[in-house]
């Protein structure tokens, strides 16, 4: 088998947590089987693709099929596992529907780990990780790919960073540094190539100074520069992670490249 892509295309794809292998049975939950029977009205016999972040992707037949229970048989592997790029997304919560589209988009573009954090301007009093979690999965089953991000705790900022592990860098977004010049974000972010990283987005109100300070004073912190403009949260989060994507993630590989073969 090789490389991260297959001709398999399957049109529905679903997140499962049970093990996956040749000959496995197992009944999808009562939500997912809703939604295969009566919202996707698939017949037995149909085949999908199920995924559980550990053992690529798999072929499945549906094998029984009623309104609130379905059965399926994995057949084949049709993609071997493929880990996403180790970046992590910690960010200050915002209104709801922003907040889902947060989630949704960071999935889309490769973090491993979503991490609301409160912080001193933060508009958000409680997050639902719950919410966060279904928004992922959603987004992983669309997107193709093969593990969903874990959802951090909504804790202090503070209580991140004293516990920080040295050897991830935190990429600061410091709005503090839009309309200066020179920038070059790409520049920056090349020094974070091969290393575990983490972006840090602040709220609309922007990070107090006690928190800049903080948040500066981090041994492995590396502020970078997005540009002229202060941009809307959820744009900053995009932004920097399509920047990192392009410089040290996964968008920087080919699909003919031999690291991409199984």
């Amino acid at each position: 088998m090789t490389g991260i892509h297959s001709p398999y295309k399957p049109a529905i794809r679903l997140f499962v947590t049970a093990e996956l292998a040749g000959g496995a049975e197992m009944t999808l939950d009562e939500g997912q089987s809703h939604y295969l029977a009566n919202v996707m009205r698939q017949k037995q016999g149909a085949f999908i693709e199920l995924f559980n972040g550990r053992d690529g992707s798999w072929q499945a037949e549906l094998v029984t099929l009623s309104r609130k229970s379905v059965t399926v048989l994995c057949i084949q592997q049709t993609t071997a596992q493929h880990a996403s790029p180790d970046v992590w997304l910690l960010f200050a919560p915002v209104k709801r529907a922003r907040l889902d589209f947060m989630a949704q988009k960071a999935t889309e573009l490769g973090v491993t780990k979503i991490w609301p954090v409160d912080t001193e301007y933060c508009q958000m009093g409680r997050v639902k990780t719950d919410r966060l979690e279904a928004n992922a999965i959603e987004a992983a089953e669309q997107t193709v790919r093969q593990d969903v991000p874990d959802i951090g705790p909504f804790i202090p900022l503070q209580t991140a960073l004293l516990a920080w592990p040295e050897d991830r860098v935190l990429i600061f977004c410091d709005e503090g540094l839009a309309g200066d010049a020179p920038y070059a974000p790409l520049e920056q972010l090349a020094t974070a190539t091969g290393k575990k990283a983490a972006i840090l987005i602040g709220p609309e109100g922007g990070f107090s100074p006690a928190e800049r300070e903080m948040i500066l004073s981090q041994s492995s912190v590396l502020p970078i520069h997005l540009g002229p403009r202060i941009l809307r949260s959820d744009t900053a989060a995009l932004s920097a992670l399509s920047l990192y994507q392009a410089v040290c993630g996964d968008w920087r590989l080919t699909h003919s490249s031999s690291s991409l073969e199984s």
